[in-house]
């Protein structure tokens, strides 16, 4: 949004900008009326997605080069008057499409209320589709780094569209989206599907900025009076997020709260309790329930914030334990009875990944340490090449770990492996199918129990005066002190990418990778303090209770042997067939590709299947917000009691049926009356017992979006034993 000539103009990144935020819109409408100076966000993790962009688009511009065809680039100066210079380039984009060039690179649109810069324009030959110079038209092709199109991708395209359509005088058929990732997948998206979505948007736009014939839109304000900054994805990457996040800590924004979603935060503003310590003070039961959640989801967000009001103004946060209910035994594989039974060769795991670079991330830095604090660093330094990060030095890396592992438990099988949130699970279940190697020692890890997620026990098991239960937040609950001043993941992020800026003569022998390192190091040794005080605090919970803590039930990691054989012999074939094959795929003939292709569709169905398999015993284990924020689940659930008589779902039915009726907190879901249905408790109660134990014998009715509520049809009979989610 931008004054050119005295006159607002607007561009396609105001329009997503107005979707994803409309307080964003607030803002710049205020900084264009002179109300306000735009700041200025220096990040160094946006300034690598920037650059990392430039790239991905000057590699399709040189394939496109290579294709033989004319390119015509629209040039930007910066000696010219900005109004002169955006007219200027409208003009040459429109030349360059008359002259017929193949490709047009950075085609700028301006029809003096809408400015657009398009990366590519293609030349598409189309006798039943002419543009008003001939029989071929041009189609828009954007760069995005994403895997995946986004929906502000089309919008923004599809800006671009209607400027390319009023010139060249028809519209095209296709827009591309060029997408990033070694795949180099271009989506290719037809216009008619989504150019009536894009002119709703834009016309509720400019209502939104200029108003209607009718009605004006209202003055800009700052700070702005009709719309509030509430956290959104897009705060990640606008210049504004330091002046709302001050905005929401100086009213006290429920968003402060550890854990509470944006839709519990409309309901509670509903019922005026819209600020951290007027939600802390607040009587619970809530009376009458809050519309959408369950009662012991907002009392569990109600309690944080009454623990983060009372910490307030302390040195040190302070916590409590969530203790069961009076009568009620500490529930088994849940909070602090997730941790085994320490061990002295227990190891403490930590892994640092770059989504940005080799085209697909890579995960460059495996940190184990001991017991006795020794620390091993896996470094994904290429075989043949050691001061390169490779994909193969990524595979090599990721093999010598899991030797290492799978070595360490053969001669220690009571040993464990401890991790701080999700990441390094699901890091080593797609290395494991990426690289196709290694897939055994990495189910023994998953079938045996030995990953031990430190996150789900603390968020399980207490609460405390936080704002996030991220490792960091927490660290001062057992007086950690780190050695390595990098901030956060995103800051080794950003280290790292410097390095590989840096050429082999330009790099500093050891100084920015011993600085990851020790920030690595760093993590394990605070996984390793956190599990040492959580056993402080389940003894605590001992006392306290008067009962035992249970240990979570041993597993065994070895998988049947009528498996192990089949795996065997599968993993015999492939390696007859890639022997030979170069790890780095760049290096493979079209003949090595294609034999390696073949060997790892040998396995891939019972990979596929695996992935399903991990992601449901992973939700099985879930806490209550976590399975909230999973559409493959329901819940938690609050029982309501029954509806109705009970029924037979057929003449010939021989056991009548009865309707529960359940309340969620609103969310989304996949679940429906089809859906075969398990409860987290009974798998917690029997996590070594087949699947049909943790069923929930019961069908689903109907689900009610509006009321939040679902209903169960139960065999008819006493009190069913009601699910605390449907998984």
């Amino acid at each position: 949004m931008q004054l050119i000539d005295g006159q607002p103009v607007f561009a396609a990144t105001d329009l997503v900008g107005y979707l994803a935020c409309e307080h964003l819109t607030a803002l710049e409408r205020a900084a264009l009326a002179g109300l306000v100076e735009r700041p200025e966000r220096e990040d160094r993790e946006l300034d690598v997605i920037r650059r990392r962009g430039f790239e991905h688009e000057a590699r399709y511009l040189a394939e496109l080069r290579t294709g033989g065809g004319s390119v015509a680039t629209i040039e930007r100066t910066d000696d010219e008057e900005q109004g002169e210079r955006i007219r200027r380039q409208a003009a040459d984009t429109i030349a360059a499409m008359q002259s017929g060039a193949d490709v047009i690179f950075q085609a700028t649109f301006f029809d003096g209320h809408w400015l657009g810069y398009a990366d590519f324009l293609l030349r598409v030959e189309s006798p039943e589709r002419p543009s008003v110079w001939g029989p071929y038209h041009y189609e828009v092709a954007d760069t995005k780094l994403a895997r995946h199109v986004k929906a502000g991708a089309v919008l923004q395209i599809c800006s671009y569209v209607e400027q390319l359509t009023e010139i060249q005088g028809v519209q095209p058929e296709h827009m591309k989206v060029v997408l990033g990732g070694s795949a180099r997948e271009t989506a290719t998206l037809r216009v008619d599907d989504y150019m009536a979505y894009y002119r709703a948007a834009k016309q509720r736009f400019t209502e939104t900025v200029l108003g209607t014939d009718v009605a004006p839109a209202p003055a800009a304000a700052y700070p702005p009076r009709a719309t509030y900054p509430e956290p959104v994805e897009h705060c990640g990457v606008c210049r504004w997020t330091e002046v709302c996040a001050l905005r929401r800590r100086q009213d006290d924004h429920l968003s402060l709260v550890a854990g509470v979603t944006a839709r519990q935060r409309k309901a509670l503003v509903a019922r005026e309790l819209d600020t951290v310590v007027r939600l802390a003070a607040a009587p619970i039961p809530f009376d009458p329930p809050l519309d959408g959640t369950s009662a012991a989801t907002i009392e569990r967000v109600r309690e944080q914030a009454r623990i983060q009001v009372e910490g307030r103004g302390l040195k040190k946060p302070i916590h409590e334990l969530l203790l069961p209910k009076v009568g009620e035994p500490i529930e088994a594989e849940r909070g602090l009875a997730t941790l085994p039974q320490p061990h002295p060769a227990d190891l403490f795991l930590d892994l640092e990944g770059d989504p940005y670079a080799l085209e697909d991330g890579v995960d460059y830095l495996f940190g184990v340490m001991a017991m006795d604090g020794g620390f091993r660093a896996f470094w994904s330094f290429d075989p043949d090449r050691p001061d390169e990060v490779t994909l193969a030095g990524e595979k090599r890396a990721f093999e010598q770990l899991m030797d290492f592992l799978t070595a360490h438990l053969e001669r220690h099988p009571e040993m464990h492996v401890y991790h701080y949130a999700p990441y390094e699970p699901t890091a080593l279940k797609r290395l494991m199918g990426r690289h196709g190697t290694r897939e055994e020692q990495v189910d023994r890890l998953l079938r045996g129990g030995v990953l031990v997620d430190l996150f789900r026990a603390v968020r399980q098991s207490l609460r405390a005066s936080v704002e996030s239960y991220s490792i960091k937040k927490i660290e001062a609950l057992y007086d950690f002190t780190r050695q390595e001043g990098l901030r956060d993941a995103g800051s080794s992020i950003v280290e790292f990418e410097e390095w590989l800026q840096l050429g082999d003569r330009d790099r500093p022998a050891t100084t920015i990778l011993a600085s990851i390192e020790t920030y690595n190091r760093d993590d394990v040794l605070s996984t390793l303090r956190l599990r040492d005080w959580l056993e402080i605090q389940r003894h605590r919970l001992a006392e306290t209770t008067g009962q035992e803590v249970p240990r979570p039930a041993a597993r065994s990691p070895d998988a049947p042997e009528q498996l192990r054989e089949a795996d065997a012999r599968v993993h015999e074939i492939a390696a007859r067939l890639t022997d030979g094959v170069p790890d780095d795929p760049d290096e493979r003939s079209p003949e090595q590709r294609a034999t390696w292709l073949l060997a790892q569709l040998l396995s891939w169905h019972r990979r596929e299947a695996k992935v399903a398999f991990w992601d449901f015993f992973n939700r099985l284990g879930m806490d209550v917000a976590e399975l909230a924020a999973d559409k493959q689940a329901l819940g938690p659930l609050e029982g309501v009691g029954p509806i109705g008589e009970p029924w037979k779902p057929s003449a010939r039915a021989r056991f009548a049926r009865q309707t529960w009726r359940y309340r969620y907190s609103a969310q989304d879901y996949d679940i429906g009356p089809r859906s075969d249905l398990h409860d987290p408790v009974l798998y917690r109660r029997q996590p070594d017992a087949k699947w049909s134990a943790w069923k929930v014998r019961a069908d689903v009715l109907a689900i009610d979006d509006i009321h939040s509520t679902v209903d169960l049809a139960w065999p008819a009979g006493g009190d069913p034993p009601h699910p605390e989610a449907l998984v």
